[in-house]
């Protein structure tokens, strides 16, 4: 028995490395008794396959895995099994059979939306106060008018045909051509607290065939814009998707 289950990453677990997930998962499959199958050869390990690492410090509410099962369980019982097991910060929200698609997670998601705080400082010479990763912030009171400009900046950026960035790989540096996989961006300014927030929201190609980073993104509106970005990102991912025919499925939609 195939089964595609959609779990969350809170704030307990931001600090958790993907392999840490990955084992903290495995076991929790084994506390709630799920009889797991077991891949062949000389070191056998579970046929738990993930959909895409989430990098620390990053939460989520929708990441998906597929398990192998040796036994046919009602979805219903292991959803309720495994949130019985499972450590604070991570939480089962979904289960169904894999009956639809023959090819992993993995091979099929190309779609991620996140939400991002960015520290901010519109840059327009305010009055504004340093903290401790060395964004400045203006006054709440100085803020209100900020919208306007924020679109201006979030349409320049779509506007945009290239932008280029930087990456290492075992090869050494290479630029890579990011604009094409910023499907969506939209920007505003987070309202309450003592600090300036711009909270930004986003669809980025990911998978095999082109991936875009968050950070990238928020570099690439610093690099286009008159603000100043500070560096203290919190990133949350708000789903993962299979992008087709024009339309976005979540992996338990199409399972």
């Amino acid at each position: 028995m195939l089964l595609c289950i959609q779990y969350s990453k809170e704030e307990e677990a931001r600090f958790l490395s993907h392999l840490d997930l990955m084992t903290a998962m495995e076991r929790a499959f084994r506390r709630a008794g799920l009889p797991l199958a077991f891949s062949e050869g000389f070191n056998p390990h579970p046929r738990v396959s993930f959909a895409s690492a989430l990098a620390v410090g990053v939460t989520s509410e929708a990441e998906y895995l597929d398990v192998q099962l040796l036994e046919e369980i009602p979805a219903d019982e292991v959803l309720q099994r495994l949130n019985k097991v499972l450590p604070c910060g991570l939480c089962v929200r979904g289960a169904v059979p894999v009956t639809k698609r023959t090819e992993s997670l993995m091979a099929l998601i190309n779609l991620a939306r996140y939400r991002v705080e960015v520290p901010f400082h519109s840059g327009d010479g305010v009055s504004s106060a340093s903290t401790s990763d060395g964004a400045l912030y203006p006054p709440v009171e100085d803020v209100a008018g900020m919208q306007e400009k924020i679109n201006k900046v979030i349409s320049d950026v779509l506007a945009t045909t290239t932008y280029l960035v930087q990456r290492k790989s075992k090869k050494g540096l290479r630029e890579v051509d990011i604009r094409p996989g910023i499907r969506e961006l939209t920007g505003r300014l987070k309202e309450g607290g003592a600090e300036s927030i711009l909270l930004l929201e986003m669809a980025v190609q990911i998978g095999s065939d082109g991936n875009v980073k968050p950070e990238e993104v928020v570099g690439m509106i610093g690099a286009l814009s008159p603000f100043h970005l500070g560096n203290n990102l919190r990133i949350h991912r708000l789903g993962l998707y299979i992008e087709t025919n024009g339309h976005d499925w979540s992996p338990l939609e199409l399972s």
